[in-house]
């Protein structure tokens, strides 16, 4: 690490020498190249400057254009925006409009089933009253729920789903609940 600070003084010293060895007579005719070097370098800033300049007004032209480039983009988003939000207000609102219609519709079947079954009720209540008694006959001894679905009950009392009986036995759902409903309705 000595050996090279000693290097760079000796360096030094020998540029420092040489300076002083330069002939003097060159001293005249050095004003007239010092000022011609001075035009040069004050010409070649001048061109480096106004190379500089000319870099920043691109540069400055090229951040407007992004900033109204970005201000367009922001806009139109904000305006598809403001869309969507217009759009999921309407279908909000027809939403709650379907589901009122459907409470309204379920609710108007309720009434009809009920209405039918009141009528139903009536007519039934109707007959027993104006008809004649019929004559005691002994009905003949059907065979039970029980005994026309064999296949079906065991299933139930396996402990099976309705969904699945449906599948095995190859009968809808609601009618698998009807059958289980009249066979409970016999035994009690």
């Amino acid at each position: 690490m000595n050996d090279a600070w000693l290097y760079v003084v000796l360096l030094g010293a020998a540029a420092v020498i040489y300076a002083f060895l330069i002939p003097k007579s060159k001293t005249a005719n050095q004003p007239l190249g010092n000022e011609r070097m001075v035009r040069e370098v004050e010409k070649t800033l001048e061109q480096y400057m106004a190379e500089m300049e000319k870099e920043n007004d691109d540069l400055v032209n090229l951040l407007v254009q992004i900033r109204q480039e970005t201000g367009a983009k922001q806009s139109a988003l904000q305006e598809q925006l403001a869309d969507m939000r217009g759009r999921l207000a309407d279908m909000e609102k027809t939403s709650g409009k379907h589901e009122a219609k459907i409470e309204q519709l379920s609710s108007a079947d309720l009434r009809i089933a009920q209405q039918a079954a009141v009528q139903l009720r009536n007519e039934l209540l109707e007959k027993a009253v104006t008809a004649p008694p019929e004559p005691e006959v002994l009905p003949e001894p059907e065979d039970s729920v029980r005994q026309r679905y064999p296949q079906l009950f065991e299933l139930h009392d396996q402990g099976k789903s309705v969904d699945a009986i449906a599948k095995v036995v190859g009968l809808q759902r609601g009618e698998i609940q009807l059958i289980l409903r009249l066979a409970k309705r016999e035994e009690g």
